[in-house]
């Protein structure tokens, strides 16, 4: 399980760095302009894009990586949410959602996210695993999680048609 769930958080990291490539592209346009490179040269930074890319794809602090963790945080919610609503409308009982339930999902899902990858820094070790993986295995997990987050999207909005009454 720590396993598929990681090559989840490692595939949406990718997927996460390959579109920032594209809405960074304005910044990276304007940090090339010759006035800005001189005000950064003022303050000690000699390459302005180098540094913005490099602060995108950190996989320890980077944007990118804390991007791909919220989904990740999120697919575990849609779960917990689409089990909640299945077992509800399985016992045909009337379950009324407050916040603090919510909460609770929200507060349960952050745990799986913590216990599988994020304890102790666990998912880097796995992204270097996952980087030396030839590029047809790649492929093929990237496939895999594809269908897992399609799958855990229709499950957790789909599982309303088990309710028992109407929101």
């Amino acid at each position: 399980m720590a396993w598929l769930s990681n090559i989840v958080f490692y595939n949406l990291f990718r997927f996460e760095k390959r579109t920032q490539k594209f809405f960074s592209y304005p910044v990276l346009l304007f940090l090339k302009n010759k006035k800005v490179k001189e005000s950064y040269k003022k303050r000690g930074v000699n390459n302005p894009e180098k540094e913005v890319v490099k602060a995108l794809k950190n996989p320890e602090v980077g944007v990118s990586s804390i991007l791909s963790g919220g989904h990740f945080i999120v697919l575990f919610f849609l779960l917990t949410f689409g089990v909640v609503n299945f077992v509800s409308g399985y016992l045909r009982t009337e379950f009324n959602l407050k916040l603090a339930h919510f909460a609770a999902m929200a507060f349960f899902s952050y745990g799986f996210a913590y216990l599988f990858s994020f304890r102790e820094d666990r998912y880097l070790e796995y992204f270097k695993e996952f980087e030396n993986l030839p590029k047809n295995k790649k492929n093929g997990s990237a496939w895999i999680t594809f269908f897992i987050i399609l799958g855990v999207w229709t499950f957790g909005i789909g599982s309303f048609v088990f309710l028992n009454y109407r929101l």
